[in-house]
């Protein structure tokens, strides 16, 4: 007979993601066993069997997490009803919004997306390209040109990506710079340079 799934099953499979994403990011994937994970969790392995077949499953559900919330943030934006500009650091605000809660799962997509499997690896990358096309999209709107060559479109997506996507290591919410400071600094950079205009 199959184990009748509990009431609070999707919250306890968030539970395992949040835990099993702190000790991948402290420990590495390949460090970190199934019984560790259980421990974190004050869990037998298993009742964290009956959430997840595998470490392997862990990982992925973390990662897809991760970049699904980062493209609900980007389309958000998106849709945002201002100048294009503003569009943009909406966006930083809403990336800012998810990286400083989800700090672990950013490094793991940084440093663990190897440990998938091929087909795994696709599904994350997809819905990364899809941020990276929104991205480019809002700075097409800015300013054209920087996105109409085919050649420097996307490492110019990306130069400006890479503003943000290291914030995990320093930015702190409660710290001397706001997201809103941060976000208008980090699109001014990038827009009009970081030398005063004379």
């Amino acid at each position: 007979m199959a184990r009748t799934q509990a009431k609070d099953y999707g919250k306890r499979r968030r539970i395992i993601l949040e835990k099993a994403a702190i000790l991948f990011a402290e420990r590495g994937y390949a460090r970190s066993s199934i019984s560790e994970i259980a421990k974190a969790c004050e869990a037998s392995k298993s009742s964290l069997y009956h959430y997840y077949p595998s470490k392997e499953s862990i990982l992925f559900d973390i990662m897809m997490l991760h970049v699904t919330e980062l493209l609900e943030a980007a389309e958000k934006s998106k849709t945002f009803k201002s100048p294009p500009r503003e569009k943009l650091i909406e966006l930083v605000r809403n990336f800012m919004g998810v990286y400083i809660n989800a700090g672990s799962k950013h490094i793991i997509i940084l440093n663990d997306i190897g440990c998938l499997p091929p087909e795994s690896q696709l599904k994350i990358r997809i819905i990364q390209e899809k941020i990276i096309t929104v991205v480019e999209f809002l700075i097409g709107k800015i300013n054209p040109a920087l996105t109409q060559n085919k050649d420097t479109k996307k490492p110019i997506t990306m130069a400006f990506l890479g503003m943000i996507n290291w914030t995990h290591t320093w930015f702190k919410k409660d710290g001397s710079m706001t997201v809103e400071q941060f976000a208008n600094l980090a699109v001014t950079i990038f827009l009009d340079g970081a030398l005063p205009k004379e």
